[in-house]
């Protein structure tokens, strides 16, 4: 209520204490009509997403601002190097799907030795 009525500045930690809890106080508010409306656009995301999938187990590939919202789970697996960099692939499965994308990235994991390497120094 602090925050639609202008007194979070009655709510300031002392000078010597952290700001963050203020920042985290106005930033965090959402009028409760627009966390639902959000989380509406948010299942239609999430639908959508679902009924592209189709019949996949999974992808290799990410959109980490995609699987985010929809919470789709993804894995992150060393692939090796490139220009002495490590690299990585991804792997990311249907909703629940953590299981499938959890087996394809132990026998990822097992038929290479990308985990065991270290960029030179």
């Amino acid at each position: 209520m602090a925050t639609l009525t202008g007194q979070l500045d009655s709510m300031r930690a002392p000078p010597e204490e952290s700001r963050w809890p203020d920042s985290f106080r106005a930033s965090r508010f959402v009028p409760a009509v627009e966390y639902l409306q959000a989380n509406r656009v948010r299942m239609r995301m999430i639908e959508e997403v679902h009924a592209a999938l189709g019949d996949f187990d999974l992808f290799i590939g990410s959109n980490l601002a995609l699987t985010n919202l929809t919470g789709h789970p993804e894995i992150s697996l060393p692939s090796g190097f490139f220009e002495g960099s490590p690299t990585s692939l991804r792997f990311t499965g249907k909703l629940f799907g953590e299981a499938e994308i959890l087996r394809l990235a132990h026998a990822y994991q097992a038929a290479t030795d990308h985990h065991l390497r270290h960029p030179a120094m």
